[in-house]
């Protein structure tokens, strides 16, 4: 297969200080828009995202974007697309969004490293898909061992392909490829970084049409629907087109029941349209078995169909809290730590709830607006990663930042810095003690 470009591939790994050598090795650019976090799994823009994507421009260079995945569910891969797009909508791509598929450190240990090859695949076509249906032609990126092992190939084949394989020639043969990634660690002069360096065999065309699914209209209280018949259909309540597949709401055991609540699509709706952006949920129905194996309450609203864990890409877990808090949940509880999640339920009485880190006890609150202290005679409150607030700009004030109130990936990393420079725990929460140090 002869090659007919050469393409380079960077993230916040690569800095670069003068864009202008690129042109001459490279024929165009994938630019990593960001990655949900091995651990925690909060979805986050690659730090130097904005940077290279000015470079890049600034070069005149065609380009296109990949995401580092570690989605659990199809709903997170959902989520994944849609913040990919979020981020890349005001660009004009010549080349396909990539979902970055692979283990997410060398200890294998990734929330996602472990999937099943069925879910890791059925995962991967929902963030294509999703893709597609956005208007971006969408591809999966994988080494030739993964695709061969822990991937169905042959049912990603309708999406670009590129596969890496650090040889002298691809040995690849499970599906055709558009790309294929030889070297991660090619120099160019001048630059004081090395590039991952790939062939390109195709041209691409936009994307202009996205896909279609099927419809199912949700009944009027509290059912029960089929997996098997059902579940890629779309969710139809109150008469209006849903963002939900029925998928979405099943069981984690794989059990072809599903037991679902109109009311709470309402709510997941509302907070879907209210904030724009993808709603992941992590855990909704459960059967009896699964809800006892997870640890849960006999009584819980996940075995009725009436509740749901999840998250919103970009939005604070508390921000979210508030909002259904504001349209008058009933049952609410917030999991306000890196990685925590809102639960909502359809219960008819109110009860909030919280709970500070994962192994602490939840506690009953009255509220879920900022509760605020005071440091050295400053009132302040602990802000982190997607908060917006006032604390937010003061902190970036005191770090010397540009003090725009939204607590993103540069001020994360100034955090962290600040931490580590003043011998604090650094997980890039600013907190009692990292107030303490600022102020």
């Amino acid at each position: 297969m002869a090659a007919i470009r050469n393409v380079g591939d960077i993230s916040k790994y690569n800095v670069i200080r003068n864009y202008a050598p690129l042109k001459n090795h490279f024929d165009g650019m994938i630019i990593r828009v960001g990655y949900r976090g091995y651990s925690a799994g909060v979805i986050k823009e690659d730090l130097l995202f904005k940077e290279h994507m000015k470079g890049i421009i600034g070069e005149g260079m065609p380009y296109g974007f990949y995401f580092m995945g570690q989605a659990v569910t199809e709903s997170e891969a959902i989520a994944e697309a849609e913040f990919c797009y979020e981020m890349t909508k005001g660009y004009s791509p010549s080349f396909p969004t990539y979902y970055d598929s692979e283990l997410s450190n060398q200890k294998g240990d990734g929330r996602a490293d472990n999937l099943s090859r069925r879910l890791r695949t059925d995962i991967t076509k929902a963030f294509c898909r999703r893709m597609e249906e956005l208007g971006r032609r969408a591809g999966v990126y994988a080494s030739k061992s993964w695709f061969e092992t822990r991937l169905y190939a042959a049912e990603l084949e309708k999406y670009s392909i590129w596969v890496a394989q650090y040889n002298t020639s691809c040995g690849y043969k499970e599906t055709g490829y558009d790309m294929w990634q030889h070297t991660s660690s090619y120099k160019v002069p001048g630059l004081n970084t090395t590039f991952d360096k790939s062939y390109r065999y195709k041209e691409f065309s936009a994307v202009t049409e996205g896909g279609t699914a099927d419809t199912l209209l949700l009944l009027d209280g509290i059912h029960s629907y089929s997996l098997k018949e059902s579940g890629s259909k779309q969710i139809v309540a109150g008469g209006v087109r849903s963002n939900f597949l029925l998928r979405e709401f099943r069981c984690k055991d794989g059990s072809d029941e599903i037991i679902l609540d109109y009311g709470l699509v309402e709510i997941l709706q509302k907070v879907r349209s209210h904030f724009g952006k993808a709603v992941s949920i992590t855990s909704a129905y459960r059967t009896p078995s699964h809800n006892k194996s997870v640890g849960g309450a006999t009584s819980s609203y996940h075995v009725k169909g009436q509740a749901a864990d999840f998250t919103v890409t970009g939005v604070s877990n508390r921000d979210v809290a508030k909002y259904l808090q504001d349209i008058g949940a009933k049952g609410i509880g917030l999991y306000d730590y890196t990685g925590g999640f809102v639960h909502v339920d359809t219960r008819e009485k109110k009860y909030f709830w919280q709970q500070d880190s994962r192994n602490s006890k939840y506690y009953s609150v009255s509220t879920f607006y900022v509760m605020v202290y005071t440091v050295k005679g400053q009132t302040v409150a602990t802000v982190r990663y997607n908060d917006r607030n006032e604390y937010v700009q003061l902190l970036q004030q005191e770090l010397g930042l540009n003090p725009d109130g939204i607590f993103g990936a540069k001020t994360e990393e100034a955090v962290r810095v600040f931490q580590q420079t003043h011998g604090l725990t650094a997980d890039g929460i600013a907190g009692p003690k990292t107030w303490s140090a600022l102020l």
